[in-house]
């Protein structure tokens, strides 16, 4: 499949709104379902969109007490999402590219099923795209606010830290990479060390210079 800009706006919102490294079943967080809009209107999926991104803690603590009343209601299938999620956290672990070709199959095949959805999902993305780059402080930002609304949530201890344990249920997509990010090997995560991660990630996808032109 030949990966093109649009492709690539499209795989980081189905990412977005259906993350691999999250538990992968319907109903679960991050999987088909997780926002609540599961065979909601293009309307109502908006709306909750704009909700979450308003207040992601809350749209973050709302899948997790979906998860969990669904845990306590049906603890084999439980069990058995737990076990698929964190066979598929190792696979992508071990094989990124491949864990990236498998969410862009998956995402052809949800828009094959679902064309308006899809059509929709890259209107919104292109429409993101286009309001950062015309003012990429305010998307920083915006940014920073989210992923400090998400730190506090999953910091269940209010130490200022995140565990391995609390990245699993707060964080989840962050256990994927969590020894990386973890420094200095003390079991934790930090705030800085979220930061220089992220500076770090942001430094690699930056445009190389041309060799030939040097």
């Amino acid at each position: 499949m030949k990966i093109t800009f649009k492709n690539k706006l499209l795989a980081v919102a189905f990412a977005v709104l259906m993350p691999a490294s999250a538990y992968a079943a319907d109903g679960a967080p991050g999987g088909p379902g997780a926002f609540g809009t599961k065979g909601a209107s293009p309307e109502e999926r908006k709306a909750r969109m704009e909700q979450c991104k308003a207040d992601p803690a809350k749209c973050e603590a709302d899948r997790r007490a979906r998860f969990e009343k669904m845990c306590a209601e049906n603890p084999e299938r439980c069990k058995e999402m737990k076990s698929r999620r964190e066979a598929r956290m190792a696979e992508c672990k071990a094989s990124p590219e491949k864990c990236h070709g498998d969410r862009m199959a998956r995402m052809e095949q949800m828009c094959k099923s679902n064309p308006e959805r899809c059509k929709e999902m890259k209107a919104n993305m292109e429409k993101r795209h286009a309001e950062c780059k015309a003012n990429p402080e305010k998307c920083h930002k915006e940014r920073q606010v989210r992923m400090e609304q998400r730190f506090q949530s999953a910091d269940a201890d209010g130490n200022g830290m995140i565990s391995r344990a609390e990245a699993a249920k707060g964080m989840p997509r962050l256990t994927r990479r969590f020894d990386q990010i973890d420094a200095n090997k003390d079991g934790q995560i930090s705030r800085d060390e979220m930061a220089a991660a992220r500076k770090a990630f942001h430094e690699r996808r930056k445009p190389r210079p041309d060799a030939s032109k040097i």
